[in-house]
């Protein structure tokens, strides 16, 4: 459940939310009440997954370092996608209201975030016989799959930008000509 619901809180962040840092902060709070949702799912026997993956070591080493490595990426995920959206928006001082977007964007969140819960709850029912190899089911694959990809299209965007920029102010320092980039003041 981790990885798709992941991906969908990363990309509504990052996409409400125009300041890459408070986009991934929003982030956190919401993947961490999914990642508790879930492990109480499992631990009480309601998933596929036997209880031992979250509550015996060392099965639950694994289990725990696939969710940071997911709650990374819908971090990356959903700063990138903000800094993207800050580039394309109004100047940073006219734009304003990024606080007023976080809470937005935690509020819509908070809404998604008790639907999935209470839809997988509802759901679930005691598992009489978990799988021993621990594949996870489709959505998880599918959430795994996005997450990925689009973390992998959007840090190629992010490099490519930057690459833009630093030959860009190559050029200007090389003739002596002053861009548009000449006349901002540094960020404090």
């Amino acid at each position: 459940m981790t990885p798709v619901t992941g991906f969908i809180i990363a990309v509504i962040a990052g996409w409400i939310v125009r300041d890459w840092l408070r986009a991934a902060a929003t982030v956190v709070v919401v993947f961490l009440v999914v990642l508790s949702a879930q492990t109480w799912i499992i631990a009480a026997g309601r998933a596929v997954s036997p209880p031992s993956t979250v509550s015996r070591l060392p099965q639950a080493i694994g289990y725990w370092l696939v969710q940071a490595v997911f709650l990374v990426l819908a971090l990356g995920i959903a700063g990138q996608l903000g800094a993207l959206r800050a580039r394309r928006a109004l100047p940073h001082n006219a734009a304003g209201g990024t606080g007023r977007q976080a809470a937005i964007a935690s509020g819509l969140l908070a809404a998604a975030t008790a639907v999935f819960i209470i839809a997988w709850l509802l759901d679930s029912a005691p598992v009489a016989r978990h799988a021993a190899e621990g594949s996870p089911p489709v959505q998880g694959a599918v959430g795994m799959v996005l997450c990925i990809v689009v973390f992998a299209a959007l840090s190629a965007a992010t490099f490519r930008r930057r690459r833009a920029v630093a030959r860009a102010q190559l050029a200007e320092a090389g003739t002596g000509v002053a861009g548009p980039a000449a006349g901002r003041q540094p960020a404090a």
